[in-house]
């Protein structure tokens, strides 16, 4: 099973016939599976309707589970920002030190780094990126300062963590960027409220606060209302 933008593909459908048998239960919604196994005007998908030998939630929790919820996650966030005229761009996992930090204002003694400690993989040039900001540097180089920019870069990044419930060594970040004229602190709030409305709901609302950090000036949080709370 081939996972594409938001829908999945049977390759082997021999595969798909035994799991079905596995399962050994008849259903009669099979055909409400094809919202979520797309194969439209596939007659041996609609035999396998006619003659099914499985529940439609087995066979649907057998398919989701396919799909990474954080995939799903990146997906629908590139849907949102594409839908406000960002790009989404990508770049290369393993890094140079200038690109993650260096260029960063990150200078090999900033205490920055120690949160964001990574893995080198030679001397202390090339790493695995601690960040997706990397990706910032190179689109601003490649603009040259004469073009404005609205990005967000999704990808995995690396740190050297002790793993438990909420660190973990390989995480994948989505950062932006949006450089132009006449742009605040107002339209990053604004496009945060829009984001927050759009992945949980209308009545979710979203709070700035100030706080710390080492490697920008001024900074804030973003804070969301609860989605579970009266």
């Amino acid at each position: 099973i081939e996972m594409t933008k938001r829908s999945y593909k049977i390759n082997n459908l021999n595969a798909m016939v035994s799991l079905m048998k596995d399962a050994g239960v008849k259903s009669k919604d099979f055909k409400a599976l094809l919202d979520v196994v797309i194969v439209p005007n596939n007659a041996a998908i609609k035999e396998l309707y006619d003659h099914g030998e499985v529940t439609m939630d087995q066979l649907k929790g057998t398919f989701e589970a396919k799909i990474s919820k954080t995939i799903k996650i990146v997906e629908e966030t590139e849907e949102f920002f594409i839908g406000m005229g960002y790009d989404v761009l990508e770049g290369p996992e393993i890094e140079l030190d200038k690109y993650n930090f260096e260029m960063l204002n990150l200078p090999k003694d900033h205490p920055a780094r120690d949160a964001q400690d990574t893995y080198y993989l030679e001397g202390e040039n090339i790493l695995l990126r601690s960040q997706t900001s990397p990706v910032q540097v190179r689109t601003m180089l490649k603009g040259d300062g004469k073009t404005p920019i609205r990005m967000i870069c999704p990808g995995k990044t690396y740190r050297r963590e002790d793993i438990n419930a909420t660190h973990e060594q390989e995480f994948t970040q989505i950062e932006g960027l949006v450089i132009d004229k006449n742009i605040s602190l107002s339209d990053l709030k604004g496009t945060f409220d829009a984001f927050i409305k759009y992945m949980f709901g209308k009545d979710v609302e979203a709070r700035f606060r100030p706080s710390y950090y080492q490697f920008t000036e001024p900074s804030v949080e973003m804070d969301m209302s609860c989605i579970y709370c009266d």
